[in-house]
């Protein structure tokens, strides 16, 4: 569960945050040292992030902004950078785009088979041609070259070793996949794709893609209908329980919801398949090779404390944590615990655009704005003492309970890419 309860400052040597501000290293966390760490600038780091990099193992961060590095909001930016400093040199962070041209376009990395017409010639339409886009684009970097994908719009608070790359590397586990999972309708998990991790040539990863990639032939230019499309269309509507998500009700059409959530879709009914054409198990594959962990923990914790709401948090954030003239009344401890705990008991934050009018405010869209473009790095800001955190803290080994014993449901058998009979 979530923790609730405000992790402690210990009192020791101070600790520079900026030019202006100290502070302690908080209870549960740790100082990393210098040399495991990138120690570049940030406009050193930008300008490598903008140019091909060798892939000399499987220790890659994948991640895809459509229109390019430019093109990213600042915080979005900040937060590459800081996924590149912290992992040091252990770790290659490939930012990939689709502009033509570009150095970093995903087409020198991926084949073309690999994607859809409307992606391979720039056509695709709808609100959400960025977040779809990279739907298209993270698991064939997996299969490929292996590592880690990150959506662009994520924290990092802990190393990808601790989170679940030894577990992976290690070959005394049975894990192959790792990732965070939440419940889509009640009682039934799904793996979220915004953080997923795998070796190259791993199976499920191949399979996955491939219904996905399905999803958009015919001329598709959007996702609308598809949780119509024949290899989806026997799977329910998603339908999230949100009282126990602690979230609102969604001002979307489950539907359009589960539209835009197709790749979710596309997981499920993998993971419920068997193929009896190659012999492929994907229950059993879920059950035994998978690392999974709640996402309530792990990426949305902060959503679950502030009842999703983006101007809440973007209130805790913005809110003065040390400096002259602070109190630290009940919005500081609010804010305090917030951002301390985030530190010390998650392993990243996921901040989305949607599905679009889904929530009231969104923070990913209020840092966006022109008007608040700088407000996640300001000095002395709770927002500032995060992004410090995300990069020169690392937590103590932590018990991690991952998601065991699943449920038995209802087996599909029939090939990846066949429609269930109806």
């Amino acid at each position: 569960m979530a923790p609730s309860a405000i992790a402690a400052t210990v009192v020791t040597e101070p600790t520079i945050l900026s030019s202006t501000v100290k502070v302690g290293v908080p209870l549960g966390l740790n100082l990393i040292t210098p040399n495991k760490l990138d120690l570049r600038s940030d406009a050193e780091i930008a300008e490598w992030l903008q140019k091909p990099h060798p892939i000399t193992s499987d220790k890659n961060v994948w991640a895809f902004w459509h229109s390019g590095y430019t093109n990213m909001p600042p915080w979005v930016q900040r937060n590459i950078i800081n996924w590149v400093r912290r992992l040091g040199p252990e770790w290659t962070v490939h930012l990939l785009d689709n502009v033509p041209g570009s150095e970093t376009n995903v087409a020198r990395y991926v084949e073309s088979s690999y994607f859809p017409d409307v992606f391979n010639n720039n056509i695709m339409d709808g609100p959400s041609v960025g977040p779809h886009s990279g739907d298209l684009v993270r698991l064939p970097l997996i299969w490929k070259y292996g590592g880690v994908w990150i959506d662009a719009g994520t924290l990092l608070f802990r190393s990808i070793e601790d989170i679940c790359w030894q577990q992976i590397e290690d070959p005394t586990t049975p894990y192959e996949v790792a990732g965070f999972v939440i419940e889509m309708r009640p009682g039934v998990d799904c793996m979220l794709n915004g953080f997923v991790a795998a070796k190259r040539k791993n199976p499920f990863i191949k399979r996955w893609h491939d219904i996905y990639l399905a999803l958009w032939e015919d001329g598709v230019t959007n996702a609308q209908g598809f949780h119509k499309h024949p290899l989806l269309r026997h799977l329910p509507l998603f339908c999230p329980p949100v009282d126990k998500l602690n979230c609102p009700n969604l001002n979307v059409m489950m539907e359009t919801f589960s539209d835009y959530m197709a790749a979710f879709m596309c997981f499920e009914r993998l993971r419920k398949l068997v193929d009896p054409n190659d012999g492929f198990n994907g229950p059993e594959y879920y059950s035994k090779h998978m690392l999974l962990f709640p996402a309530l923990q792990e990426t949305y914790y902060f959503q679950q404390q502030t009842n999703w709401s983006g101007t809440r948090q973007f209130e805790l954030l913005t809110a003065k944590r040390t400096g002259e003239g602070v109190v630290k009344d009940e919005n500081w401890q609010a804010a305090e615990i917030f951002v301390t705990n985030a530190l010390s008991n998650t392993s990243t934050m996921k901040l989305s655009h949607g599905p679009p009018g889904a929530l009231d405010s969104f923070l990913a869209d209020l840092w966006d704005s022109k008007e608040h473009q700088e407000k996640d790095n300001i000095d002395g800001t709770f927002a500032a003492y995060l992004r410090y955190g995300s990069v020169h803290f690392e937590q103590n080994a932590r018990d991690d309970p991952h998601e065991d014993g699943w449920p038995a449901e209802e087996v599909l058998i029939c090939g990846v890419l066949e429609p269930k009979e109806l």
